[in-house]
């Protein structure tokens, strides 16, 4: 009785702590924690978030928190239940917490290649989306913006492109998979990392084959007293260069000079001294200068049951052309509530309105740079009545309207309206072992605009106004259940396991409606109803489409120096054929942490922090057209049965049933290390990405009639090369200071199409319709394709016995002053069996440098980027150096051959185009290399001793620039040309990744300057 007395007493007295360990540097939890009684057997060790539970044995003081990488901590328990403790890294990196696929990890155990940014790093960076703030941050990852338009989402492409198709990454967003970056406000964003091997990128399985970005949005702390802060900044913008015209005595003198050479009368026009007089500067008429406004504010906070977090955002950017400009709203609430000891729920939400409207700058017919490029200067930007000046007067002077006319007449945009919505709930069932259920909802509603009026006194006319409205509303839904299990046994035995359930569905609709005819124009009258005649209404349901998904993920660690993890994930998508919906998606890696060995710690003081990983997986890619394994029946198809015509039903498409995912196979090995007690940290990776079974279009032989036809699984690519990181840390309390820089080369090579022999070409380009890009086997994607050309002929004797055309048919039409093209086959003619490989549009090695430092409230930051090893194709060039056409041309044209000896590189003017001198040549191809300050930052935190109000912690002021260099020879707007989008039909280019670095003159990159601050309070 005595016995049990005594037993019942001790377990009354014995009392549970709870609480939650995170990482001082940014807040997270940290998960496998060693939380012990010093001195005693008691002990526990935290889960993925950092929290832990810990049964206090009779007379325990306090409790010492370990962890490797942190400086350990003892907390005195007194009469404390709940215990939060936040540990400062003794190492930098080493302990800093990854998110990784459904769960995180601390930098030391991550056995894949991920790169993280915190947000801090990008915070007031003053662009719409987070994927240009990271330009040269990150190795492997090369950020690629087609144009300058306030809003264009740029591509990014990690570790090369992967494929002719979409080469996209995945992009996470709160655990959700939610399409592009430009809904978030990057100052809302926590951290992102990117997945850039299989092995961390398996568990997303189909949709990783070009890597994972992972965005986690901030949120509050529990215990955490309410906290303000609130960001403005506002700025300006400019081009940052001009393209070298003809001025209008020039160009008179140089269009007569083209009759002369070819023999036959002056037009009279080239004679009137009007159009010798110089009246306007079109680019500069057209390239205004911009503006940016941001202004965002956050509270946050919590209790011991509670956080949240709270945020709104305005973000504006009008651009350097008029009428061109983007907008965004957002708001986002994040939460989450504990509910009992072993249960919590929270949610992630986020609401965004987005209005912008961009001009067309890629056609070759219309497009607004081009234009402002090819207006005649003698011409003015308004008439003495105030009317726009235009080229009617004659054919001579083009068929293009003035740009400045067409950009303030224009009525055009898009608004957005998105939900991106998860909502979670956890339950600890026993200790170490977590169930999860999440639910996510991504839906947005789209309605484009565009009223084109009545254009009556420019060279392209049009007798009636025209108006086109399209809405569009897509919605996905996600569900996910999942376990995880982690523990540590016996202080060495490091296991997590996690495994589960992810489904999700996607459906969409849309509708278009256009009319024509506008009796009254006025802004309040540009309805649909309006209109006199409709011109087409159409719409229809997007084909529903669902992925099912089953994935576990085991990882292993020995005394924190061996490390094993292992992944798999099968995938079903309903986009592919019953029988060859799913794909099994396989991965693992493994590390050895060397510098823990005993061996290495005695014997090597230099080198402070030693791991060597590797990894192998295959990922999978479905980001191709829907149902390729069915044939469409469209309606109303006219046939003709003799002279009577009838209206059915058509296969739109063939079928291919046998379709299924493009799949890529990555092996990567990483070797990190640390020096001067990891103040200088360094890591060099190696890796090899295939890609096989890529989906190409492939014609059928003998085939006949107007079906599509359908992709097949016959391509095969290959990346492979070096990724070099290094940063160094230095200084004291008072001056401190980083400096990294990273380098990645890669090369792409296309090792299989559907014979040796075959390739891919790009859409024609220009009013001659030229094809600038093909993919061949053993080449890289999208290389340039053309003739080599060796100089101009300077007299007849050279055309005589040149021996590039002594069997060429049309070598009696050549002439001094022409080009001369190099017979690369041998055989004396010039023609299509010359076109060779003349460059490739995709770096060799792509590079950052990043740079801060700090002096007692002064911060100074500063961002470089840059690529090596690029050609770039000038198409604009090569139409602004053709005498054939009727418009302005690069000043470039004044050195011209006019005379033996008087030029070796630009040919003579003439009417004539026999010789075809501007055909796609190298002439066009140039150095596109680049360095460039992307981003620099100059501020002062004004501490509230200084500033005087109480309630107000801290204030920070700060100049920015973006672009504020670029060096680089390109001869082009900027040399940062990334892939021809546009879909204007035969004068498009609507390649994707088939055509790259093709310079059509698109909307061009701007230098920004910025002012802003931050209060907290």
């Amino acid at each position: 009785m005595v016995f049990l007395c005594a037993a019942a007493s001790a377990a009354f007295a014995q009392k549970t702590i709870t609480g939650k360990v995170t990482g001082a540097a940014d807040g997270q939890g940290l998960p496998g924690v060693n939380v012990t009684v010093p001195g005693t057997s008691s002990g526990a060790s935290t889960d993925t978030k950092g929290n832990y539970t810990l049964s206090l044995p009779t007379g325990a003081k306090s409790v010492l928190f370990t962890f490797i990488g942190y400086e350990p901590q003892t907390i005195t328990i007194g009469d404390k239940t709940v215990i939060n403790v936040s540990l400062a890294a003794t190492t930098k990196g080493l302990g800093e917490v990854v998110v990784v696929g459904y769960g995180v990890q601390t930098r030391r155990d991550v056995t894949g290649t991920i790169a993280s940014v915190k947000g801090s790093d990008i915070k007031n960076i003053p662009v719409p989306d987070a994927a240009q703030a990271i330009q040269g941050r990150v190795s492997g990852v090369d950020i690629v913006r087609s144009d300058g338009a306030p809003g264009s989402t740029p591509s990014i492409r990690i570790r090369g492109t992967g494929t002719i198709n979409n080469a996209d990454p995945l992009i996470i967003i709160d655990g959700i998979p939610a399409g592009g970056l430009s809904d978030v406000n990057p100052n809302d964003i926590a951290s992102m990392e990117i997945l850039k091997d299989a092995s961390s990128s398996a568990i997303y399985g189909t949709r990783a084959a070009n890597g994972v970005v992972i965005i986690t949005t901030k949120k509050g702390n529990y215990g955490e007293k309410l906290k303000t802060s609130v960001n403005l900044y506002r700025g300006v913008s400019n081009t940052v260069r001009y393209i070298p015209l003809l001025t209008a005595p020039d160009l008179a003198m140089l269009k007569q000079e083209r009759y002369t050479n070819d023999g036959v009368p002056v037009e009279a026009i080239w004679k009137d001294p009007y159009y010798s007089t110089q009246r306007t500067d079109w680019q500069r008429a057209l390239l205004r200068s911009g503006d940016i406004t941001n202004a965002d504010v956050s509270l946050r906070g919590g209790n011991s049951s509670s956080n949240y977090l709270v945020s709104a955002g305005y973000y504006k950017e009008n651009g350097i052309i008029t009428n061109s400009y983007f907008q965004r709203y957002s708001v986002r609430i994040n939460s989450e509530h504990k509910l009992g000891k072993r249960f919590k729920v929270g949610e992630n939400m986020q609401l965004t309105y987005k209005k912008s409207s961009g001009p067309d700058t890629y056609s070759s017919q219309t497009g607004l740079i081009f234009s402002a490029l090819r207006f005649n200067p003698a011409i003015p930007l308004h008439n003495p009545d105030g009317s726009y000046g235009s080229s009617k007067a004659s054919n001579e002077l083009g068929d293009i309207n003035n740009p400045v006319y067409t950009a303030e007449t224009t009525d055009t945009w898009i608004k957005n309206y998105r939900m991106l919505a998860s909502v979670y709930g956890e339950l600890e069932i026993t200790d170490g072992l977590t169930l999860r259920g999440n639910f996510g909802f991504d839906g947005s509603m789209a309605n484009q605009y565009s009223f084109a009026p009545k254009v009556l006194d420019q060279t392209r006319a049009r007798d009636h106004a025209e108006l086109f409205n399209r809405n569009e509303t897509n919605n996905n839904q996600l569900s996910e259940v999942f376990l995880t299990y982690n523990k540590v046994f016996s202080q060495v035995h490091h296991i997590t396991l996690t495994g589960g359930y992810s489904q999700q569905t996607f459906n969409g609709s849309w509708f278009r409606g256009d009319r024509w005819g506008y009796n009254d124009e006025a802004l309040d009258q540009r309805v649909l109803s309006n209109g006199n005649d409709i011109h087409d209404a159409t719409g229809n349901y997007y084909a529903s489409n669902a992925i099912a998904s089953g994935f576990v993920r085991g990882f292993y660690g020995y005394k924190d120096k061996y490390l094993l993890t292992v992944t798999f994930r099968a995938d079903g998508s309903s986009r592919f054929a019953p029988d060859q919906r799913w794909g099994y998606f396989p991965a693992f890696s493994a590390g050895w942490r060397i510098s823990d060995e005993t061996f290495f710690k005695d014997n090597v003081k230099a080198i402070s922090n030693l791991k060597i990983t590797g990894g192998w997986g295959q990922l999978g890619n479905q980001n191709v057209a829907d149902f390729q394994y069915l044939a469409p029946i469209d309606k109303d198809r006219r046939y003709n049965f003799g002279e009577n015509p009838y209206t059915g039903v058509w296969n739109s498409r063939l079928a291919n049933p046998d379709i299924t995912w493009e799949k890529a196979e990555m092996t990567n090995i990483s070797l990190e290390a640390g020096f001067l007690n990891n103040r200088l940290n360094t890591t060099i990776t190696w890796f090899n990405k295939k890609t096989r079974d890529m989906l190409v279009p492939a014609p059928e032989m003998d085939l006949h009639g107007t079906s599509a036809i359908p992709d097949r699984n016959l391509g095969q690519l290959n990346n492979k090369g070096w990724e070099l990181e290094a940063s160094y840390q230095g200084g004291n309390d008072r001056f401190h200071y980083n400096i990294s820089a990273n380098a990645s080369f890669i090369k792409n090579e296309v090792t299989k199409l559907y014979d040796p022999t075959s390739y891919i070409g790009s859409t024609p380009y220009g009013r001659q319709g030229q094809e600038i890009s093909r993919t061949y086997v053993g080449q890289p994607l999208a290389s340039y394709y053309g003739w080599k050309t060796d100089g101009i002929y300077q007299n007849d004797a050279q055309i005589k016995n040149d021996a590039n055309i002594k069997n060429d048919p049309n070598k009696d039409n050549i002439k001094p002053g022409d080009v001369i093209f190099v017979d690369t086959n041998g055989d004396g003619i010039i023609n299509e069996k010359d076109r060779v490989n003349l460059g490739s549009p995709n770096p060799k090695m792509v590079y950052g440098i990043q740079a801060s430092a700090g002096y007692k409230g002064f911060d100074l930051s500063l961002s470089f980027a840059g690529v090596s090893g690029v050609k770039l194709y000038n198409a604009d060039k090569m139409q602004g150096m053709d005498p054939n056409y009727p418009y302005n041309m690069y000043a470039d044209a004044l050195n011209r051959w006019h005379g033996e000896g008087t030029s070796n590189s630009v040919p003579r003017m003439t009417l004539g185009n026999a010789n075809q001198n501007n055909r796609v040549s190298d002439r066009f191809v140039e150095n596109g290399n680049y360095f460039a300050l992307k981003n620099a930052s100059l501020g002062y935190t004004i501490p509230a001793k200084i500033w005087g109000r109480s309630g107000i912690s801290d204030i920070h002021v700060y100049a920015a620039a973006q672009n504020l260099f670029i060096l680089t020879k390109y001869s082009g707007l900027t040399p940062q040309l990334g892939y021809s989008t546009s879909t204007n039909g035969a004068n498009g280019t609507g390649d994707g990744n088939r055509q790259r670095g093709v310079d059509v003159a698109a909307y061009p990159q701007a230098r920004t300057f910025t002012f802003g601050a931050t209060l907290n309070f």
